[in-house]
């Protein structure tokens, strides 16, 4: 069986900034602080990680009261955001690709990203792809992207009622933080050049394999399911 991990903001879908809008009114509605994330890091991170890095930057302590609250007010701005019209959009060849992936018996397809998955699945569901999805990890299960790998692993078994082989197993995402994460549980790695990184910073970064979008779907099935891809 193989197993294809995808990640969510920047490889799946662009979520047009709705998320750091949606983080940025949470923390000045709860602490009165504005534009706390300017200079925060947000690729490749999970958003617990995020709002802690903001606030300890802000002098605001970063508990998990503080970060539940975030959190609660984060999703309540975000599903109202996305509700309203906001700019979101499936990136190219991503649905034909899971189409493909649904299809075949030898494969199966989840989640690995940083987003609260509460959160992920309000993304998902504004660009019309969040019924593709039947397991996954998110940031509730760890605090890095490392953390999370186990989880999607353990719930893809769990779906698939089978026992996976890493060398069977892609992890797909668009920053380095990706590539390690698979990297570091001895899985295979595909890096998409849609995010902040071009396909020469993927590649330096040890991806198995890199390119520019996800549109060329016989190249990218070919090379997820072990099947030559077009030259």
């Amino acid at each position: 069986m193989r197993l294809v991990l995808l990640d969510v903001d920047m490889t799946l879908i662009s979520a047009a900034g709705a998320g750091i809008a949606s983080l940025e009114g949470a923390v000045l509605e709860l602490f009165g602080v504005e534009r706390a994330f300017e200079g925060v890091e947000f690729a490749g991170r999970t958003d617990s990680m995020i709002v802690e890095s903001a606030l300890t930057a802000k002098g605001i302590e970063a508990s998990d009261g503080n970060l539940s609250r975030v959190r609660s007010e984060y999703i309540r701005r975000l599903s109202r955001t996305l509700s309203g019209g906001w700019p979101v959009r499936v990136l190219d060849g991503v649905p034909a690709l899971l189409e493909l992936l649904s299809q075949r018996k030898d494969a199966c397809f989840g989640l690995v990203t940083g987003n609260w998955k509460e959160g992920a699945f309000l993304k998902l569901a504004a660009c019309g792809i969040d019924g593709c999805f039947r397991f996954g990890s998110f940031a509730e299960s760890g605090r890095t992207r490392n953390e999370l790998i186990p989880h999607a692993l353990s719930g893809a078994e769990r779906f698939c009622g089978c026992t996976l082989d890493p060398g069977d197993v892609w992890v797909v995402g668009d920053t380095p933080h990706d590539v390690a994460s698979g990297k570091a549980w001895g899985l295979r790695t595909m890096a998409v050049a849609t995010g902040p990184y071009g396909v020469g910073d993927l590649e330096a970064a040890g991806a198995d394999a890199a390119v520019p979008d996800l549109s060329d779907t016989d190249l990218v099935a070919g090379i997820l399911l072990g099947r030559q891809g077009r030259p």
